[in-house]
């Protein structure tokens, strides 16, 4: 509101704002969304953000929330919108189209959900996940429980979690593949397995691996603040894949022109 009396206008109205200084009544144009002009940079920028970096964030979360369980730290979501931002923006071409190769996503490897716990300082071996032209393949070595797995106070026993996931960038749709437990016992061998999964042409392949502790009582330790969980591998598979092999996929609001 603003009120003119003998002095001139003092206040507001909508976006602007009347002072006096001195003997000269001042208008002026009040910051705020309405009046902040966007460059064409700016406005590409958003976009981008908006329409493939945000949304593709939240597929990977909503992929691995049976892993996440509400116990990542307050971090994670600016986090992982950080590294897809630096992977998309890298590959964006100036007629907005992407060039995504086998190794663009590798920086999502090694991206811990909790940063409180961190995977590798509970789980001492990592599996080896194999890429080719039309399959991943994620093999568990063979290992010694006491000395590859570090428990926590009050630990009875562990459960390795391994769930793997994949996105079809070109068409827009994903797939969760069924999770994958192994139950350890505490100073045991586990004996090595091998899970192999199709990897269609134009997809994103993550795989995650999350340790799950519980006591005597099969009660789960698992916390806010100790929920060691990793992606442990990314890949992508460059092409365009036939519709016959994304049949029971499921559509996501995530499709990105790609290149090659």
């Amino acid at each position: 509101m603003a009120i003119l009396d003998r002095k001139g206008l003092r206040g507001s109205i909508g976006n602007l704002s009347f002072s006096k200084q001195g003997d000269i009544n001042v208008v002026r144009s009040k910051p705020g969304r309405g009046n902040v002009k966007q460059t064409a940079a700016t406005k590409k920028s958003a976009s981008v953000f908006g329409s493939y970096i945000s949304p593709l964030s939240k597929y990977i979360r909503m992929s691995f929330q049976h892993l996440l369980t509400g116990f990542y730290d307050g971090a994670m979501v600016n986090r992982m919108n950080s590294d897809i931002s630096t992977v998309l923006y890298q590959s964006i071409t100036p007629e907005g189209t992407f060039k995504l190769t086998k190794k663009s996503f590798d920086r999502l490897t090694g991206f811990n959900f909790n940063l409180a716990s961190v995977l590798n300082k509970s789980l001492l071996i990592m599996p080896e996940t194999t890429f080719t032209a039309n399959e991943v393949r994620v093999r568990i070595p063979e290992f010694l429980v006491s000395k590859d797995l570090r428990y926590p106070p009050q630990a009875d026993g562990c459960t390795i979690e391994i769930q793997v996931v994949q996105f079809n960038l070109e068409k827009g749709l994903w797939m969760v593949y069924p999770q994958e437990s192994i139950l350890l016992k505490k100073g045991g061998l586990n004996d090595s397995q091998i899970f192999s999964y199709p990897l269609p042409k134009g997809s994103l392949c993550l795989v995650a691996i999350g340790t799950v502790y519980h006591d005597q009582y099969k009660i789960v330790l698992n916390s806010k603040t100790f929920n060691p969980m990793a992606i442990v591998a990314a890949g992508f598979n460059p092409g365009s894949a036939l519709e016959e092999e994304l049949k029971t996929w499921y559509y996501m609001e995530v499709k990105m022109k790609l290149e090659g």
